[in-house]
């Protein structure tokens, strides 16, 4: 295959990701270094930041709002994979900030939410011990099969390329 149809190829399976996820596994680090993993619903702007409505009584919530930083997975569903090990997924290293209930852009996120999950956020809007968190990706990297790995970069998260590997080697077999 050339490399501008693996980037085209790349491309693609890179925007069917991004359409189909209604969540993000996270990784946060605590106060004293541990790591924590979970997840949260998601949705994401034009600009592929990713926003989490999430409550003071998870332990991610306070990681996010104390170190600013969180690794999120995008993966498809186990159940239609064609290889387990070679699912497909997106990652991506983020900054995190809040929006706080007073800022416009609040509103209109949580409108997101609500065209996305339905009824149960109108409920889970009143809840004042809930922050909305913005995951800014800084860099990202997409794998859709054995040797089909790309890094993500750009302003917008929209330029993809192949990895090489460590020393820039690729894959390697005795």
């Amino acid at each position: 295959m050339d490399k501008n149809k693996t980037l085209v190829e790349a491309n693609e399976e890179y925007c069917s990701l991004l359409s189909a996820f209604n969540s993000i596994e996270m990784a946060t680090v605590g106060d004293n270094g541990k790591p924590e993993v979970s997840y949260s619903p998601s949705v994401m702007d034009e600009d592929k930041n990713f926003y989490i409505y999430v409550s003071e009584l998870s332990k991610h919530t306070e990681n996010l709002m104390g170190h600013k930083k969180a690794s999120i997975m995008l993966i498809e569903d186990e159940g239609i994979s064609e290889q387990i090990f070679a699912r497909k997924r997106i990652t991506f290293d983020c900054a995190s900030s809040e929006i706080l209930r007073k800022d416009s852009q609040w509103a209109d996120i949580m409108d997101r939410f609500e065209h996305k999950f339905g009824p149960i956020m109108g409920q889970l809007k009143k809840m004042t011990d809930f922050h909305l968190i913005k995951l800014s990706p800084q860099n990202g990297r997409l794998v859709y099969g054995f040797g089909k790995a790309f890094d993500i970069e750009g302003a917008q998260m929209d330029k993809v390329s192949h990895v090489k590997g460590f020393n820039n080697k690729g894959h390697k077999t005795n």
